[in-house]
């Protein structure tokens, strides 16, 4: 005796696993995605106050004295010299996070600063800038407690 089976279930239960399937790979395949963008997001959300805290850092330098003379009064107009000195700081925010002086040039009275900031083994960086208006003779090089003679704040 035939029995009337045709098999329909079998086909309609591996339609069902297929598309399951299907499901569950996308699924997944978002989630590592996701997993990545959070990472790079975090990693830019330190990388640039990382650059910042750089260049704060390297503004208050200017004021600061070495045997007994501001850093202005001896490096200024030398972006060689000056970038040595600013490399011989503490750069390290946090194992890994660093920032860096990239870029000093001189207009006068005025200095363009751009510091990168990053983490070690990641080729994500940020590049801030500003400019830093040198204070004269008599003025203090930190008046009130906040950074004096900033020009403007650039963002690269």
């Amino acid at each position: 005796m035939r029995s009337g089976q045709t098999g329909v279930v079998l086909a309609v239960v591996l339609v069902l696993l297929a598309a399951g399937s299907l499901i569950a790979v996308t699924g997944m395949t978002q989630a590592v995605v996701d997993e990545r963008i959070a990472g790079n997001q975090r990693q830019v959300a330190e990388i640039f106050p990382a650059a910042e805290a750089g260049l704060l850092r390297a503004a208050r330098w200017w004021g600061e004295e070495s045997a007994g003379q501001r850093h202005d009064a001896v490096f200024w107009g030398d972006p060689e010299a000056a970038t040595a000195v600013l490399h011989a700081l503490d750069r390290n925010l946090r194992p890994g996070l660093t920032w860096s002086v990239v870029e000093l040039r001189f207009d006068g009275d005025e200095v363009l600063m751009r510091v990168r900031g990053q983490i070690e083994g990641v080729a994500a960086a940020r590049v801030v800038g500003a400019r830093y208006r040198r204070p004269a003779e008599h003025e203090p090089a930190d008046a009130d407690g906040s950074l004096f003679g900033w020009a403007e704040w650039l963002q690269y």
